[in-house]
C-alpha cells in the first residue's frame, strides 16, 4: 500500500491542559501523511490560542469553529464531518483533545482496513488517571445480529474510516440533519450506519492510544466507578431508551429494507405493556450488545421497563 494520507478531525473544548500533548502525538504519527483539522466549540480557556499557534507554525494544522457553539462533543464532530468534504485523503480519523496516540496508531489502522476492505477500524485503549493508575479497555469483536442498534464500536477517539465510507456517512448526515441533531454519541451513529449498510468493521484488540480519564470526560472508562454510575443513571431515567429510538429511526432511514432494523424499530415504538417488555427482552438477548454481560443488563433493563 502506498503511503496513506489521513484527515484527522479533532473536537476541542476547554482542553488547554492536555491538547498540546495530543496534537503532538498526532503530528508525530509514523508512515502516514497527516492533515489535522481542529474545531474549537467556544472554549473559555486558551485552547483556541494554542491551536492557532499550531496553525501558524505547522501547515498540516488548521483550526476552525462553528458560527455558534454546538453544545457537545458529538455534535461538534458531526458539524466537522458535515463541514469537511474529502479531497485527496485515503482515510479519516477522529481525535479527542486529551488522549495520547501511539506513533503507529494510524498506520496500523490503515493497513488493517486496506487488508480487509473494511469500512472502519477501532482499537482497544489504555485508560489512565492522574494518580498513575492505568487499565486496558479491550475490544469485544463478537458482533451480534444487531449490536449496532445498542452500542458503538468502542471509543470514537480510536476510529479510522475508509474514504468512501466517510463520504457516504457525510452525505447521509447532510441529507438527514434533523434526525442526527439529537444524537449524543457520534461514534455509535457512525458504526450503526456501517452495519446498516452491510459493511464490515475491524476491531483491534491491541491498545493504540492512552485514554485520559478526568472529571470532564463525557462518559469515561466503562469500568470506572463514575462511568458505571453514569451508565446506570442513563438507563433508569429513560435517556438511553430515547437514544435507542433515535438510532433505530436513523438506521431505518439508512436501510429501509433491513428486516432486523424494521423489527426493532416497530418494537421500540410500541405502547408500554408487559408484552412489549418481554419481546424487547428477547430481542436484546438474541441480538443485543457484543458482551454477554452487557446483554444481560439490557434484558434486565427491558424487563424493568427502562427500554
Amino acid at each position: 500500500m502506498s503511503r496513506p494520507t489521513v484527515l484527522v478531525l479533532m473536537a476541542a473544548f476547554n482542553g488547554s491542559r492536555w491538547i498540546d500533548e495530543q496534537i503532538q502525538s498526532i503530528l508525530d504519527q509514523s508512515d502516514v501523511d497527516v492533515t489535522l483539522i481542529i474545531s474549537d466549540d467556544g472554549s473559555s480557556d486558551d485552547t483556541r490560542k494554542k491551536i492557532q499557534h499550531y496553525q501558524k507554525s505547522d501547515p498540516r494544522v488548521t483550526c476552525i469553529w462553528p458560527e455558534k457553539t454546538t453544545g457537545s462533543a458529538a455534535q461538534n464532530f458531526l458539524w466537522l464531518i458535515r463541514k469537511m468534504p474529502l479531497q485527496h485523503h485515503s482515510f479519516v480519523s477522529l481525535a479527542d483533545q486529551d488522549d495520547v496516540w501511539d506513533r503507529n496508531k494510524l498506520s496500523r489502522g490503515a493497513l488493517a482496513i486496506a487488508s480487509g476492505c473494511d469500512a472502519g477500524y477501532s482499537c482497544a485503549v489504555t485508560a489512565f488517571w492522574e494518580d498513575g493508575q492505568s487499565l486496558k479497555l479491550g475490544q469485544q469483536d463478537r458482533q451480534t445480529g444487531a449490536d449496532f442498534l445498542f452500542e458503538g464500536a468502542g471509543q470514537g477517539c480510536t476510529f479510522l474510516l475508509a474514504a468512501d465510507f466517510y463520504c457516504r456517512v457525510r452525505e447521509f448526515m447532510l441529507n438527514h440533519a434533523t434526525e442526527t441533531a439529537a444524537v449524543h454519541y457520534h461514534d455509535w451513529l457512525i458504526y450503526a450506519l456501517s452495519r446498516s449498510w452491510g459493511l464490515s468493521w475491524v476491531f483491534d484488540k491491541h491498545p493504540m492510544l492512552r485514554y485520559r480519564q478526568h472529571a470532564s470526560n463525557d462518559t469515561g472508562a466503562r469500568y470506572s466507578v463514575s462511568g458505571v454510575h453514569r451508565r446506570i443513571g442513563l438507563l433508569r431515567d429513560g435517556w438511553y431508551a430515547k437514544q435507542l429510538q433515535l438510532i433505530a429511526k436513523i438506521c431505518r432511514s439508512a436501510a429501509p429494507e433491513n428486516l432486523t432494523i424494521l423489527e426493532w424499530f416497530n418494537l421500540v415504538l410500541r405502547p408500554p405493556s408487559l408484552s412489549r417488555r418481554l419481546r424487547i427482552a428477547r430481542f436484546c438477548m438474541q441480538n443485543g450488545r457484543r458482551r454477554s454481560s452487557d446483554r444481560a443488563i439490557l434484558v434486565g433493563a427491558a424487563l424493568a421497563g427502562w427500554l
